[in-house]
């Protein structure tokens, strides 16, 4: 799953770099106006698998080395740049009563004044936390070996300076919205697959195509 998230996004490795790639804002306020504060470096540790599903999708756990700063970067803040590409903090957010994590998901602007991101699809984290509460932890480690590449966009409304709307996107949203876009609609139904009509590598490449997103 990292390689396609790294394919889509073009997001460098974990290491760390120069202070002018690296800055994180407190809101989504600060964000819309540009107001962003500096770190010196910063590494990413990437958990993929059993760890992400069990943190809830979010897999980027961005580190310094000074704990006061990562406990702002938990806690506080709401965006980060890091090696000039943009992560989200999951804190907070939660679809149908299941809640992402408290780190951070890969993101992008998404028309003008709104935000998407890759985490763990609806489906997979529910079956992931059903197997759990069911069977306990072996329950659940079986659920997350076997999602362990479903992953979905969500698209992230703020409603204030810190509150935001969070929406999968899945086939119906899909659907509405090509509507009137024959070719791309044609091309998005010739999809077999169910999983696959909210996969990323599906679902990217027709936003682009529709000016949606801009990636670097």
């Amino acid at each position: 799953m990292k390689k396609i998230i790294l394919s889509l996004f073009l997001f460098a490795s974990s290491y760390p770099v120069c202070e002018a790639q690296n800055k994180y804002c407190l809101s989504y306020t600060d964000y819309m106006s540009n107001i962003w504060h500096p770190l010196e470096q910063v590494e990413f540790e990437y958990r993929s698998g059993n760890k992400s599903l069990w943190w809830g999708g979010a897999n980027y756990k961005p580190i310094t080395g000074d704990k006061e700063t990562d406990k702002i970067l938990k806690k506080n803040a709401r965006f980060l740049i890091h090696n000039d590409s943009l992560y989200v903090n999951c804190r907070g957010f939660a679809v149908k009563g299941l809640k992402f994590g408290n780190w951070y998901s890969s993101a992008c602007v998404y028309d003008k004044d709104q935000f998407l991101f890759i985490a763990l699809s609806t489906k997979s984290r529910s079956n992931t936390a059903g197997a759990a509460m069911m069977f306990g932890v072996l329950g659940g480690a079986i659920a997350a070996s076997s999602n362990d590449d479903d992953y979905q966009c969500y698209i992230l409304t703020p409603t204030s300076t810190d509150d935001a709307i969070i929406k999968p996107i899945d086939e119906k949203y899909m659907l509405e919205l090509l509507e009137g876009h024959e070719d791309l609609q044609a091309e998005y139904q010739a999809i077999e697959k169910k999983k696959q009509r909210y996969s990323p590598k599906v679902i990217i490449p027709i936003l682009k195509k529709l000016g949606l997103v801009k990636l670097q």
